[in-house]
């Protein structure tokens, strides 16, 4: 249950690059901030495929979340790299990679990715060019009791998206305008039920309810829940500020993208299962374990948690990439409120 989506203005030249996402899931998993440094050799050995495995040393360093699935891989599940190109893995059930068997271009599994991407390449161009020189397999052909089956957005500086699923054994690549992706059913599926809701719209309606117009009744009917589709439909409902309010700095682009993000956030026990004792204890559903901001073009991740609303930050421009080793620390910070009181108080 995650929720992905770019900023952009076509009422303005942009002079900034945002996009943003939520990780939620049941599990927890134990994410860490982590950086990658240059020069470093992929994949590891015992995620190699068996036969005409893709092998590369990444040439741009990244910023990422590193989790752990079930216990058995941890990997990155969202990033940006130097240059300022970003990707992030979403839950897609209904995916089906194609195999191995009948492959005849290099293998790579899916758990592997997005370490390929933010490591080799500089633009969604690129990217685009090099997915036709592989073929990406699930990581269950290695480890069967793995359960992988997720989609990919990849965004850059100049405001470009793709996003990648794969159905019916076959990559399907669509460009994006705004980089909204959720989870299922599949991305085509989702535009082609956006049609159900051509209602809606950011303007009010002048008809009167309770003596007034009732600011935001033009939004009136858009779904609140928090099922895949519903959020996908509120996404491209509240990505579309910015075609109305195009932010003047950073702190405005950042803000705003922060601000839409919460509307997808999941509390921890609004999701619980459905149990016949009906006890919640350790029943707990998906729920927003972080969130992230990607700035592009100032070259800074951003991220939030579940119970820490503030926005913790990672300057990619401050890391030496050639020098670093690859470390990592828990998404976890102790400042979780400002207190003012003494600013409020000397005035």
């Amino acid at each position: 249950m995650c929720t992905n989506f770019a900023l952009y203005s076509t009422k303005n030249v942009s002079t900034y690059a945002i996009t943003a996402r939520t990780m939620d899931f049941s599990q927890n998993l134990k994410t860490h901030v982590c950086v990658v440094p240059r020069n470093k050799s992929f994949p590891a050995i015992d995620l190699l495929p068996v036969h005409n495995p893709v092998k590369w040393t990444n040439q741009y360093g990244y910023v990422g979340m590193e989790t752990v699935f079930f216990e058995i891989a941890r990997g990155i599940t969202d990033g940006i790299n130097e240059v300022g190109l970003s990707i992030g893995e979403l839950w897609l059930p209904c995916s089906q990679y194609p195999k191995s068997e009948s492959a005849t271009k290099p293998l790579l599994f899916n758990i592997n990715i997005l370490d390929w991407v933010l490591g080799n390449f500089a633009s969604v161009a690129e990217v685009k060019a090099a997915l036709n020189t592989i073929t990406v397999i699930n990581i269950n052909e290695r480890i069967p009791s793995a359960r992988f089956p997720t989609h990919f957005v990849i965004s850059d500086s100049t405001g470009a998206n793709i996003i990648i699923e794969f159905m019916n054994g076959a990559m399907q690549v669509y460009e994006s305008d705004n980089g909204i992706m959720t989870n299922a059913p599949d991305y085509q599926w989702q535009l082609n039920n956006l049609t159900n809701y051509v209602n809606l719209s950011t303007t009010n309606n002048p008809i009167e309810i309770w003596g007034q117009q009732g600011n935001g009744n033009g939004c009136l009917g858009m779904p609140g829940d928090y099922t895949p589709p519903s959020r996908f439909v509120r996404a491209w409902m509240l990505q579309q500020s910015a075609q109305n309010y195009t932010p003047k700095n950073t702190e405005e682009a950042v803000g705003l993208a922060a601000r839409i993000l919460q509307n997808f956030g999941t509390p921890m026990g609004s999701i619980v299962e459905n149990t016949p004792d009906h006890s919640t204890a350790d029943k707990y559903l998906d729920r927003t374990q972080w969130g992230v901001v990607r700035d592009h073009k100032e070259k800074v991740y951003y991220y939030f948690t579940q119970f820490n609303n503030n926005l913790f930050s990672v300057d990619l421009k401050a890391i030496d990439f050639s020098a670093i080793k690859a470390s990592a620390m828990p998404i976890a910070q102790a400042v979780w409120h400002t207190d003012i009181t003494k600013g409020l108080i000397h005035q």
